[in-house]
């Protein structure tokens, strides 16, 4: 279990694992490499974009991390120069004293220090193809607010090889077995990942819309639902990305504005 402490402008937080709780109900025991994150601190926009499965792993895993806001370009060449940025691209994670950068390697990292990552090779590897198809699937979500045509996005989720057309079929065969998360009775880097791509529709379109959409898949929207109990994915949601994030076109302007155009 975590407990987290906000001391000056960081967390300290204890941890004791397994097992990782599932709100305040069932708890769940995942064999893990399991090490034992302790503070984070990440930095991106006040906006989804690329990070925000990486906050939804922290989430998910009970971690309390702190945000710090990219907000104008003084910002991000001060980010820069402090040698934090491996490529000079955010997001940024700051844990156990390393600077975490590129998607993929973090949110491994991360689910590592939050007991979402398997031992076994083959479920380190369904892991991996899900993360990889959810970073494909959710590419038209991370470019709406830049042009906020609902319209434009939707037909690019329904296409043969969006979201709905291409992922969401393979997301619902993989859960078709009684399995409540992809690896079976416990949670996983995979069911972060999809998670977040179907809190994006959500959070684009609405709740109504969502299960709308994915009407056809109602495992994935079981599914959905049994994440957002996990850690305190919830409150994330509901409190703590609305007191963070800036609305669609103002995300946009501040992007822009942070890296010159």
């Amino acid at each position: 279990l975590l407990r987290c402490a906000l001391v000056g402008n960081s967390a300290r937080v204890s941890v004791r694992r397994p097992p990782l709780r599932q709100g305040a109900g069932t708890q769940l025991c995942l064999p893990a490499l399991c090490m034992a994150l302790t503070a984070a601190t990440v930095t991106y926009w006040r906006g989804r974009g690329r990070c925000e499965p990486l906050r939804v792993v922290l989430a998910c895993g009970g971690v309390r991390f702190v945000g710090n806001y990219l907000e104008k370009k003084a910002d991000m060449d001060a980010l820069k120069a402090s040698g934090k940025l491996q490529y000079d691209q955010v997001p940024l994670v700051e844990a156990d004293g390393l600077n975490l950068v590129q998607g993929t390697p973090t949110a491994v990292y991360l689910a590592q220090g939050c007991g979402l990552w398997p031992e076994m090779p083959k479920e380190q590897y369904i892991c991996g193809h899900i993360l990889a198809a959810t970073q494909d699937a959710r590419g038209p979500l991370v470019s709406f607010p830049f042009h906020l045509d609902e319209q434009r996005c939707l037909e690019e989720l329904q296409s043969p090889k969006g979201l709905l057309g291409r992922f969401a079929p393979r997301w619902e065969a993989l859960l078709g077995e009684g399995k409540p998360y992809f690896l079976g009775a416990t949670p996983s880097l995979a069911d972060c990942a999809v998670y977040e791509v179907l809190d994006f529709v959500r959070h684009v379109y609405g709740e109504e819309r969502l299960k709308a959409l994915f009407g056809a898949f109602p495992l994935l929207l079981a599914h959905h639902d049994r994440v957002l109990g996990l850690g305190h994915m919830r409150e994330w949601r509901d409190v703590g990305r609305k007191e963070a994030f800036l609305d669609w076109p103002e995300y946009a302007a501040s992007v822009r504005a942070t890296l010159g155009f």
